[in-house]
């Protein structure tokens, strides 16, 4: 056994005190709910992993764990008891003068001590003072109740396959007696049955698995011990029989043994005995609504548990980049904006790039600045604050870079100006579809990142407002939607495994909201309606969104845009241009250096590399962008001290 320090040898026998005081009470007054109170508080004890000292002395090692030999009580009638106390003075209580030994164990693994033990016929607690025997038997009975408690929490888990199996019965139910269900119903109850148990196994529920009395000879053999029964369906499959509650097997006259194993188990069972014998397939539930799971469904979920578990642990290292979010995402941002700028000012020469490609910040990068300072300092979303921010950079030169001009952003000055003569800063936005606030939603998109957060149509909203700071136009405000959802999904890697998986979803989820589908009849009709009018609520200008619903589907069929050419799209310097130009770099580049080099290589906005370099910083990590990259860029200290604070404000 493992040694332990004296702090934790304190906790678990500190945790035996409700056991102690228990016995107690019985002992002041002997009746069955003081009794209950000792089964409870020893159940108790087990659930938080509490311990008693059992008197044993050790007996070597063995396998490398500590043998112990239990030391018994024996009374006058000869039963022999094995002595166990709830602290250390009671196991020193009755041996004054004389050497004692005991060993702190688990209550659990105590008591299956004794019940196991060929000597044993219980244990007695405190035999010393207020003393309390517990006999095998009710070990036995106690050790039974929690299993079937704990069986009954685990069988809970598996709700989700009854209620598949009781749907797809459903809809069976309504087709006319004899008919064939349609295919596409037939494939979708299917379907939600394998989601069902793919569900159950994320959350480790067991089912219960018909198995063959020991005295029988029939079934097969699984992990060398238990005969699992075989029932032959009406069609001669032969198949295992398991169940999702006791109340499923209960609905057969006759008797059946059976077991709960967890899913995953029951289904390698499958494999394994398909494998050495025949086997096709699980029948659930087959005295009531029955469902067959054929043998390569049980193999295909086998598969996808696997393949869910490979995904895991690489979504894991990857979520592992939103520990440092905010540093990737602004480090990317800024770099892009120099690049674009140097650029523009033909200092960009040929790649590899210079450090001096890397020494401008553009004036969207300033106000992209603004607003992470605002987020820091305000410790909240406030637009006001944004605007204030953004009139101290063009009137004081804040969050610029020191001896820099800045260029020159049309709609950016008219905000300001807007601002100054008394707008608020959801009205001082001007009516363009230009892409520069795409170069200043960063931080926006990166609020939807949080840990634990669903997207709402309070996020939706958010995300308008943020556009109408600068761009109170329609179009504009549905790509600054569609450039955060995007960069959202890239980040979390939500729709998929593949980065167009990932751009595809994002492009459904935006256009789901406003796309109108004709009803069917007038119930339908009417339900549209009604979810209209509260889109309308939650979202401003809903209406003026949808009629602009033109610009979205462009992004509804990637795989097409996948296979254009640069020209197509190059050339336009609106929102919507920008970011589809900005979609085709990423899906026809296949890391992050060669989506930013080929972002500059086409014909497109200043504000291109800006967008390409954030959206591929979300896919490809921080680790991706090349470190010469990093340490060249302009003002990096300062960027670096506004990430953290951010990113201990709003992420960690």
């Amino acid at each position: 056994m493992k040694e332990m320090g004296q702090k934790e040898f304190s906790e678990k026998l500190e945790l035996a005190k409700g056991l102690e005081e228990s016995i107690l009470r019985f002992s002041d007054e002997r009746n069955q709910e003081n009794l209950n109170k000792i089964f409870a508080s020893i159940e108790e004890l087990i659930n938080n992993g509490g311990g008693l000292l059992l008197a044993a002395d050790p007996a070597g090692e063995k396998d490398g764990q500590q043998q112990i030999n239990l030391k018994f009580l024996k009374t006058e009638e000869g039963k022999s008891y094995a002595a166990a106390f709830t602290n250390v003075e009671e196991q020193k209580a009755g041996n004054e003068g004389q050497q004692s030994s005991a060993v702190l164990l688990p209550v659990a693994e105590l008591l299956q001590i004794a019940a196991n033990h060929p000597h044993s016929d219980g244990v007695v607690i405190n035999p010393f003072s207020n003393s309390f025997i517990l006999l095998k038997e009710a070990i036995v009975a106690l050790q039974n109740k929690m299993r079937t408690q704990n069986v009954e929490e685990r069988l809970k888990g598996s709700a989700g396959i009854f209620q598949a199996v009781a749907a797809y019965h459903e809809e069976q139910k309504k087709l006319p007696e004899g008919e064939a269900m349609p295919e596409d119903k037939k494939r979708a109850g299917i379907e939600r049955v394998l989601q069902g148990f793919l569900q159950a196994m994320e959350l480790n529920a067991q089912l219960l698995v018909a198995i063959v009395s020991t005295e029988k000879k029939e079934g097969e053999i699984a992990d060398g011990q238990v005969l699992l029964n075989h029932l032959t369906t009406q069609d001669g499959r032969d198949a295992i029989a398991v169940f999702t509650s006791g109340e499923q097997i209960e609905k057969n006259p006759a008797e059946t043994a059976a077991i709960a194993m967890p899913v995953q188990d029951v289904l390698k069972a499958a494999i394994h005995i398909s494998e050495s014998g025949k086997m096709d397939g699980l029948i659930i539930n087959p005295w009531s609504q029955s469902f067959f799971l054929s043998l390569d469904m049980v193999k295909w979920l086998l598969d996808a548990k696997m393949r869910g578990e490979e995904r895991a642990k690489e979504n894991e290292e990857k979520r592992a980049m939103t520990q440092g979010l905010s540093e990737t995402m602004l480090y990317s941002a800024l770099i892009g904006g120099s690049l674009g700028i140097a650029k523009e000012k033909n200092a960009l020469g040929e790649a590899p790039y210079g450090e001096q490609a890397f020494r401008y910040r553009p004036a969207m990068g300033s106000v992209l600045l603004a607003e992470f300072h605002s987020l820091n300092t305000e410790r909240k979303l406030s637009f006001p604050d944004m605007q204030e921010k953004f009139y101290d950079w063009k009137s004081k030169g804040m969050y610029a870079l020191e001896g820099q001009e800045q260029d020159a952003v049309e709609t950016m000055d008219a905000s300001i100006m807007r601002f100054a003569t008394g707008k608020g800063p959801k009205d001082s936005g001007v009516d363009a579809e230009d892409d520069s606030f795409l170069s200043r939603m960063l931080p926006f998109a990166m609020m939807l990142c949080r840990r634990l957060h669903q997207f709402s149509d309070i996020d939706r909203a958010m995300l308008h407002d943020a556009v109408r700071l600068t761009n109170n136009n329609p179009k504009a405000m549905l790509m600054g939607e569609l450039y955060a959802t995007m960069l959202r999904n890239l980040v979390l890697h939500l729709g998929g495994e593949s980065l167009e998986e990932q751009l595809q979803a994002a492009a459904n989820y935006v256009a789901l909201f406003y796309e109108e589908e004709e009803a069917e009849n007038e119930e339908e009709k009417h339900l549209n309606e009604e979810a209209k009018e509260q889109h309308r609520e939650d979202v401003k200008d809903y209406d003026a969104l949808v009629a602009s619903f033109e610009i979205l589907k462009p992004f509804l069929d990637l795989k097409s845009l996948e296979g254009k050419k640069a020209e197509e799209l190059s050339g336009k310097e609106s929102c919507e241009a920008t970011l589809l130009l900005a979609t085709w770099v990423l899906l026809n580049s296949k890391s992050y250096q060669e989506a930013v080099e080929s972002a500059l290589s086409v014909k497109g906005s200043k504000n291109l590399p800006v967008v390409v370099s954030t959206l591929a910083a979300a896919y490809y990590g921080l680790s991706q962008i090349p470190k010469d990259w990093v340490n060249a860029l302009a003002g990096k200290e300062e960027v670096r001290e506004i990430a953290i604070e951010w990113q201990m404000r709003w992420l960690d």
